[in-house]
């Protein structure tokens, strides 16, 4: 049997579009994360990495895990001749946007890029996502909502159950770990420039679990009726594409500032770089460029 997972991938500093939900073709998306040859080989084993990284939402029968295979198969056939040539395209063109100082419009310009590419994704896996799920049962939908709410006493207790400033401290680590891989050791005066922009950011972490509810709730009335809804592949599209049709104006306008203030505060790290840094972040945007474009002409395993 395999289990399949269902998790959400969330935003809670920069205030991006909200919880996302990583279905199993939507695994081959870490590819884009990672770099060198580790690409390369994450990439390869991704038809097997997909079927164990959803892995404790689903008991699914045979039939319905020869139905993931074929899926998964399918949505990575079509990723690497369609989709990393452009990736490929895009780092060769975002590190030429890179060679000098930059600013927060041009940060603003990618991440608008970057929700194009997870947009034409989730567009093109969508009617394969609404066809695994319209396989399974009553029982394993019910069996995906109790480990559902499992994983959101978990969330609360890691965010919720700590202090904003814990919270704060922790989300400044990760930023750092961020730049770090693409650029290498921060000096002390760029961590500082860190913290005192993420010290200006609205803490929305209680309003993020409320809205992640939200969502879930209105995925599992769509889920109750998708064997008897003539728009289940359009509503689950919608969704999909916009998660945060369900929240307030004012969580969207934190959000936005939130979003405002990380793109600064990007834009002034990247624009501080070190010549050898300069030179981390160019060797690293060029490696992934030629692991992308390798990629894309190889032979699928």
């Amino acid at each position: 049997m395999l289990r399949v997972r269902i998790q959400s991938r969330t935003r809670l500093v920069a205030g991006g579009r909200g919880t996302r939900w990583k279905l199993p073709v939507l695994a081959l998306l870490a590819a884009v994360l990672l770099g060198g040859c580790v690409v390369r080989i994450a990439y390869g084993q991704l038809d097997w990495l997909t079927r164990w990284y959803v892995d404790s939402y689903f008991d699914l029968n045979t039939d319905q895990e020869r139905l993931a295979r074929e899926l998964i198969g399918r949505s990575l056939a079509w990723h690497r001749a369609t989709e990393l040539p452009q990736y490929a395209d895009y780092l060769r063109e975002l590190r030429a946007g890179l060679s000098g100082p930059v600013s927060a419009g041009f940060i603003a310009r990618q991440y608008a890029v970057t929700l194009v590419i997870w947009d034409r994704t989730l567009r093109q896996i969508s009617p394969d996502i609404a066809r695994l799920l319209l396989a399974l049962d009553d029982e394993q939908i019910g069996e995906f909502f109790v480990e559902l709410e499992k994983r959101n006493a978990e969330l609360a207790e890691e965010y919720s159950g700590q202090a904003p400033e814990a919270r704060r401290k922790k989300q400044d680590r990760s930023i750092v770990r961020a730049f770090r891989w693409f650029v290498g050791t921060l000096s002390r005066d760029q961590e500082a420039v860190i913290a005192s922009y993420t010290a200006g950011m609205h803490d929305l972490t209680e309003q993020w679990l409320q809205c992640r509810e939200v969502w879930q709730s209105a995925f599992r009335d769509l889920l109750e009726d998708r064997s008897t809804n003539p728009e289940f592949e359009k509503q689950l599209t919608n969704l999909l594409l916009d998660p945060n049709q369900f929240d307030g104006v004012e969580y969207r306008q934190l959000v936005a500032a939130n979003r405002e203030i990380a793109f600064a505060m990007t834009a002034d790290v990247l624009s501080s770089l070190s010549g050898k840094q300069r030179k981390h972040l160019d060797d690293r945007l060029s490696r992934l460029a030629r692991d992308f474009d390798e990629l894309a002409i190889a032979p699928a395993r």
